[in-house]
Order: C-alpha cells, then structure tokens, then sequence
C-alpha cells in the first residue's frame, strides 16, 4: 500500500471517527436513562443514531 493510499484511509477514518464522536457527545449530553425491564428494542431507539443498524 502507498503512503498516499494509507494517508488517505486514516484521513477517512478520522473524520468518521469525529462524525461518531459528536453524535455520542451529543448523546450524552442529555443524560438519557435507560431501563433494562424496557428491553433492547425499546432501548435501541434512544441511541439508534450512534449504533450499528439491525436487521
């Protein structure tokens, strides 16, 4: 791989690293609660934007 290749990549994951960084910092900003009674889907919603999709 060229240096150029590789400068390219890490500068990719970088700012995917960033976009990911201000959704769970705005995410936790709100203090957001969960109940575990409540169950992974009714959980999954309230954090759906900084979590991987389900099927």
């Amino acid at each position: 791989m060229t240096v150029n290749k590789q400068l390219s990549k890490l500068q990719a994951q970088s700012e995917e690293l960033r976009v990911y960084e201000e959704k769970i910092h705005h995410l936790a900003d709100q203090y957001i609660s969960i109940d575990l009674d409540d169950g992974v889907k009714v959980n999954y919603v309230k954090f759906q934007d900084a979590l991987a999709k389900t099927k």
